[in-house]
């Protein structure tokens, strides 16, 4: 029996708690995920700052997330970085456009 005395609490191996059918995820797998979130969330913070900057870490945290929903099946994290990157691309596009037509604006005034 594998029981150890510890301070007056008894521990027991056997918890009654089966976990065989717990998915397993690798950190490696796992850390993919969490870097497409961080990318992701520096790409919306970087995107007042540093416009190209932004477009490649929100280019960073799209290929990210698909590499790792693709090892380890959709998880939260990844599925964060992808949505964080797509709107900082969409938003970057809006940006450029509207300084295109302000570059537009100001030239036809001229």
């Amino acid at each position: 029996m594998s029981e150890e005395f510890n301070g007056g609490n008894v521990m027991n191996d056997q918890s009654g708690f089966d976990n065989s059918n717990m998915p397993v995820q690798g950190g490696e797998n796992k850390g993919l995920a969490i870097a497409s979130m961080i990318c992701g969330i520096a790409s919306i913070v970087l995107l007042c700052v540093q416009g190209y900057v932004a477009l490649a870490a929100a280019i960073a945290a799209i290929v990210l997330a698909i590499v790792s929903n693709k090892k380890i099946g959709k998880n939260g994290m990844a599925i964060a970085g992808l949505v964080c990157g797509i709107v900082t691309i969409a938003l970057f596009v809006i940006v450029l456009i509207l300084a295109a037509i302000g570059v537009a604006a100001l030239a036809s005034l001229a």
